[in-house]
């Protein structure tokens, strides 16, 4: 018994991921190239951080006597890099209901919030965490108003821990309002038609509802509380970014004037004809977050290549833009998402701040995240080769808030076994 509970102990052990530490002394990374996104690149530089937060950036820096020296010649320091749109801790297998807490019944869940079924034992984090990736905007799906999401960190030892910001934005997935033909939908177009308007009539009632409820709240004349109103209020009053689910042509153009009714900052997620509505998207200030690259056209007559050129397009236009990828598992493949939009003409400056600053701009936590500069976090990465570079990417260092985070995983440990089986027995 005491054999087998052994045995146990030991899988059980080597499967678990550990949180970081604390940080316990001052960090210096010295002799290395430091990509700070807003003070360009820096050569043979070095970065000291304490006490999680970034305290000196430079080639002239005086280093701490007790610090940790990590020599980085010949490689490159990043900000850790976020992807701006996903389900990361909400969703494990797809096929297994039990894995899935992602979305609530009925159309209007303004109340629900992403973090509070935020998973930190997700096996799928450290995978994610890998290639780059260490903080994730996590978004709710289900109904018109899908929820609100939330900005966590892809290290912790809980959910109150790892989230940095509990509420980002409210989730809204725009109807659809085209009347293509799809395979599982055999009805006629007129009365398509007439079921996507009666659900943006819904969406337009609703969201007129919760204006003249924030409109009594401020004015004390609230004789009781709805907690679905009662959630949209910050985007009435505070500015609340409203991240609007929305694909296609006519989607997008009722989407902003759907915000210019009501007065809202809307950031566009998806956005995948925004090609066809640079000038219409630029005019009303709106940001967009890309939900992949690696994605087929919209239609047929499309060209091959318009979702790889997208963001070049955007970069052209002047339009702000996060760089995403969608659901869970694919959340690893962000960097080659932006790699691709390289090799199609996005510059590497706008591509990198594409992960970074440009991401942590549109979600609001550009005052600790985004760029390597003194007073941020130090949510960092020290890798060889190109980190957009699917040949050459190879993460070797990362740190969350100062804390030394595990690069281990599944797919790392699996690889391990399997060369073990292949190797010349002696």
């Amino acid at each position: 018994m005491k054999r087998i509970i052994g045995v146990l102990c030991t899988i059980s052990w080597g499967l678990a991921q550990i949180p970081g530490n604390p940080q316990q002394q001052p960090v210096a990374l010295v002799n290395a190239t430091l990509h700070t996104v807003t003070q360009g690149t820096i050569e043979n530089g070095t970065l000291v951080f304490d006490n999680g937060r970034i305290v000196a950036v430079g080639t002239k820096v005086e280093i701490p006597s007790n610090a940790r020296r990590i020599d980085c010649t010949g490689k490159q320091v990043y900000p850790g890099f976020i992807t701006a749109y996903s389900q990361l801790g909400l969703v494990e297998i797809d096929a297994a209901r039990a894995t899935r807490d992602v979305a609530e019944v009925g159309d209007f869940n303004s109340n629900v919030i992403a973090a509070t079924a935020y998973n930190v034992e997700s096996e799928i984090l450290p995978t994610v965490r890998a290639n780059g990736v260490l903080i994730a905007h996590i978004v709710p799906l289900g109904g018109l108003v899908t929820g609100r999401s939330s900005i966590v960190s892809l290290d912790g030892w809980n959910a109150p821990e790892a989230t940095l910001r509990r509420v980002a934005g409210l989730v809204v997935s725009f109807p659809s309002l085209s009347l293509r033909q799809a395979w599982w939908d055999r009805r006629p177009a007129e009365e398509r038609q007439k079921e996507q308007q009666k659900q943006l009539q819904k969406l337009y009632d609703f969201f007129e509802q919760a204006r003249q409820y924030a409109r009594a709240a401020a004015a004390g004349m609230l004789r009781e509380r709805d907690l679905r109103l009662e959630a949209i209020r910050a985007a009435f009053t505070d500015s609340l970014p409203v991240f609007i689910l929305a694909d296609e042509y006519p989607q997008l153009l009722e989407a902003l004037r759907f915000a210019r009714h009501f007065g809202l900052r809307p950031v566009l997620v998806g956005a995948a004809d925004a090609w066809r509505c640079l000038e219409e998207i630029r005019s009303a200030g709106a940001s967009i977050i890309l939900r992949r690259v690696h994605r087929l056209p919209q239609r047929d007559e499309e060209p091959l290549d318009i979702a790889y050129r997208l963001p070049a397009l955007l970069e052209q236009a002047g339009i702000r833009f996060a760089i995403a990828e969608d659901h869970t598992w694919p959340q690893r493949n962000l960097p080659f998402n932006v790699g691709t939009a390289i090799a199609f003409g996005l510059s590497r400056e706008a591509a990198l701040r594409s992960v970074t600053l440009w991401a942590a701009q549109i979600l609001g936590v550009d005052d600790r995240l985004g760029s390597l500069e003194i007073g941020k976090d130090a949510t960092l990465i020290v890798c060889s080769g190109d980190p957009f570079d699917v040949r050459t990417n190879r993460v070797e260092y990362a740190f969350i808030q100062g804390r030394a985070v595990d690069l281990q995983s599944r797919h790392t440990r699996l690889a391990e076994k399997y060369r073990q089986r292949y190797r010349p027995q002696r």
